[in-house]
């Protein structure tokens, strides 16, 4: 365990250090001005990031992913649908309630309007990820294409999104990306394959997808509640919340508490009604769920210390500067964001392992990194420019789609469930905040609808990378196929 916790640590110090690499060069050249108190959070909150996200992910490779394997397996063995099916409406709602990334995202959102409850909010984030859950499980069990979901299920997005205020249309694109975070997708992502490792006929495009169905689940919540409530001004409210790292450190225990109580509830009541584990191997998971525990308080402490007021930062002065400098600056943070989110890698690692290593790790971190570089830019121009999200999310998914009809089964899978996971806190907590900060200085308008919105093309760009992935991936391999056929025809000929 320790061998594999300096492993990851490594890993996060780099993607970490590059990022405030980023910043400090920033700082050098008189781009963003140095301040000596926000500068030490910067530095404190990168260093708690990185140690928070090596004992995070040590965690859940002994909790979280194999529960979950287990919990697939035996739910399936048991051969009652209906039980299955509950199961994802329960965790997908208590899950989603109580994600970090979903908490972060509302904050955002009450900090320019609080036209509703924080609590209300997650809850009808809650619904929509509960539902789709058990959606995305009764599509693995019955074997129904991924591709025909996804088709209807955006189609009914963008009819929804015709009627909806304008501002709900980023926000709910937003929520999606945000409910499948460094707590629900690892859990559905293991708890998919555990269900698939017993089910008849399964294969391994089957591991995939589920991620992404959730996704759509508080995209069509949040659209809904606009056709009800009406349009929502973005106001800034007064400034609130934990300022000083011991009140940050002391939220986040609370949050984090709330966050992981629901899991571990769950697991005791799987323990002792399905899974029934041998008092070792309980005990196993147990301390993988306390190291998760402690991992993600450092991770979201270092986050919304020193991260957070960071890129406010650094948004409100890039608005004093060149254009393009902007956007290549977006691009660049973009790119590496990809190495610092938990959840990422642990999809890129269940796509190792699950395609048998055909797709390596760096390959997938590669064109992910890609794609939310791409996406980082988007959103910049977006603000910069207030082009309508119209103009960003319908051509995106609208080519999505159609190439899941082209390319082989388990890209598509593999692809919308790293767009539904690409987003994570990071983006939420660090890149927008930028453009929030970005906004404020250059536009007078209304916030919610020219600064939201980020985090939906974050989880939209990517699904469009790896799929051209897959689309060479097909060429390739047909291309190998003909040569080797014609190698066997001029033996035969021989």
């Amino acid at each position: 365990m320790f061998v594999s916790f300096i492993k990851k640590l490594g890993q996060s110090l780099i993607a970490t250090i590059a990022i405030m690499a980023v910043v400090f060069l920033l700082m050098a050249f008189n781009v963003v001005p140095f301040e000596k108190n926000i500068v030490i959070a910067f530095i404190i909150g990168g260093v708690m990031l990185a140690f928070g996200q090596a004992l995070f992910l040590v965690g859940i490779d002994l909790s979280i992913l194999e529960v979950g394997r287990r919990a697939g397996t035996r739910l399936m063995r048991m051969k009652k649908i209906w039980l299955i099916l509950l199961f994802g409406l329960v965790f997908g709602f208590v899950t989603t309630i109580a994600e970090p990334d979903a908490q972060v995202l509302v904050a955002q959102l009450t900090s320019f309007n609080s036209f509703l409850s924080t609590w209300v909010i997650l809850s009808l984030f809650g619904i929509g990820a509960g539902l789709f859950v058990s959606f995305a499980l009764f599509r693995v069990l019955k074997k129904i294409p991924l591709k025909y979901c996804l088709t209807v299920l955006y189609a009914i997005i963008f009819l929804l999104a015709v009627f909806a205020p304008s501002e709900y249309l980023g926000f709910s694109f937003d929520a999606g990306s945000v409910a499948t975070g460094t707590i629900t997708a690892p859990f559905l992502l293991s708890l998919v394959i555990g269900i698939c490792s017993v089910r008849s006929g399964a294969t391994k495009d089957d591991n995939f997808g589920s991620v992404a169905i959730v996704s759509t689940g508080p995209i069509i919540a949040v659209l809904i509640l606009g056709i009800m409530a009406g349009p929502m001004t973005g106001i800034a409210n007064e400034a609130s919340g934990a300022t000083t790292f011991i009140e940050v450190l002391v939220e986040n225990i609370k949050d984090v508490s709330i966050a992981l109580s629901p899991l571990l509830v769950i697991f005791i009541l799987l323990q002792i009604f399905i899974l029934k584990l041998p008092i070792r191997q309980a005990i196993k998971a147990l301390v993988g769920f306390i190291i998760s525990y402690v991992g993600l308080i450092c991770f979201l402490t270092g986050v919304f210390y020193g991260f957070s007021p960071m890129g406010n930062f650094v948004g409100e002065n890039l608005a004093k500067i060149n254009t393009m400098v902007v956007l290549l600056l977006g691009a660049v943070l973009g790119f590496l964001i990809v190495f610092t989110e938990p959840s990422i890698l642990v999809l890129a690692g269940e796509v190792e392992e699950v395609t048998s290593k055909l797709l390596k790790k760096w390959v997938i971190y590669i064109a992910l990194g890609i794609g939310i570089a791409i996406s980082v830019v988007l959103g910049l121009v977006h603000v910069v420019y207030n082009v309508n999200l119209w103009f960003i999310f319908l051509p995106v998914i609208s080519v999505t789609v159609l190439l899941s009809f082209v390319i082989p089964p388990i890209f598509t899978g593999i692809a919308f469930d790293s767009g539904g996971i690409a987003s994570g806190t990071m983006t939420v907590a660090f890149i927008l905040p930028i453009c929030t900060g970005l906004s404020g200085v250059i536009n007078s308008g209304n916030v919610l609808t020219e600064a939201f919105g980020l985090a939906g093309i974050v989880a939209s760009v990517p699904i469009l990378t790896i799929e051209i992935l897959g689309l060479i991936y097909m060429v390739m391999n047909k291309k190998n196929r003909r040569q080797n056929e014609k190698r066997t025809d001029s033996d035969d000929s021989k």
